[in-house]
């Protein structure tokens, strides 16, 4: 954070350090500090893609309100790079259809697969990130579909690559969404294993969250929990949080469970 200040000092015009402070703020879950500096950077410039992500980030967990990024997310430019960034399902469907997809307007985010970035990056992406979102809307028959239509896709991508994370997350999704549980938490597991939080603190908070998630949707509530506990215990506010707990449906099968309810009514990790 102090060299990223030290940056602005020298160029407070630059938009993408700007942004890149509003991102150690939401880490940190120090949700005002993120949200004004990733509108003063969009001041300057209106394009710019993390700023606009940590505008959403922000205003949802400060507000607990998923309504408030969907207005913002109206105000945007059309013409926006908000492109998949390092959420977990976020990875998967992108950044419009995450936002829609917590305001549980799941026809809304379908639709910006299919006319957002995703849709023109790769064809794997959009099936799987069709599958995911058919599969938390509960067209379990439709989520299929596009889970096979996407599944012989990544893996032969994942051949060619087999470490390429935003692959495993979208693979992860599809064999949830073809009830094959099993290796859909194998393949979030392995995630984990090729680059677990130890080593990286952006991308292995990502992959621990991806797991949970995975856990969750499968029925694994105390393996799920246990993960999000750690989690909310240290700076990886980008990824979880307490008011995101409270209304992200990809948690809404473990939403009962005593030990999530918990997590709810403990204090998480604000950094200094």
């Amino acid at each position: 954070m102090d060299e990223l200040k030290k940056s602005i000092v020298q160029d407070p015009l630059d938009p993408y350090v700007q942004g890149g402070l509003a991102e150690t703020y939401v880490f940190l879950r120090r949700w005002k500090e993120a949200e004004d500096t990733a509108r003063h950077a969009l001041t300057i410039d209106p394009h710019e893609a993390t700023a606009m992500r940590m505008l959403l980030l922000s205003s949802l967990n400060r507000t607990g309100s998923a309504q408030e990024p969907l207005r913002l997310l109206a105000t945007f430019p059309p013409d926006d790079l908000l492109l998949p960034n390092t959420g977990m399902f976020d990875m998967v469907i992108g950044t419009r259809g995450e936002a829609f997809v917590l305001g549980r307007d799941f026809k809304a985010a379908l639709k910006a697969c299919e006319t957002g970035t995703v849709a023109t990056t790769n064809e794997w992406q959009r099936f799987a990130a069709k599958a995911g979102i058919r599969l938390l809307a509960g067209d379990v028959t439709g989520a299929q579909a596009d889970a096979e239509k996407g599944r012989e896709l990544l893996e032969a991508r994942l051949r060619e690559q087999p470490n390429d994370f935003r692959s495993l997350r979208a693979l992860s999704w599809v064999y949830l969404a073809l009830n094959r549980k099993t290796d859909a938490i194998n393949i979030a597991q392995h995630a984990l294993d090729l680059l677990p939080l130890e080593k990286d603190a952006v991308l292995g908070s990502g992959n621990l969250a991806a797991l949970a998630e995975i856990q969750a949707q499968t029925g694994a509530a105390t393996e799920a929990v246990q993960n999000l506990k750690k989690l909310l215990s240290i700076p990886a506010g980008e990824t979880i949080s307490i008011a995101r707990l409270k209304i992200d449906p990809v948690w809404d099968p473990i939403r009962n469970d005593p030990g999530f309810q918990e997590l709810l009514t403990m204090k998480e990790y604000v950094g200094p």
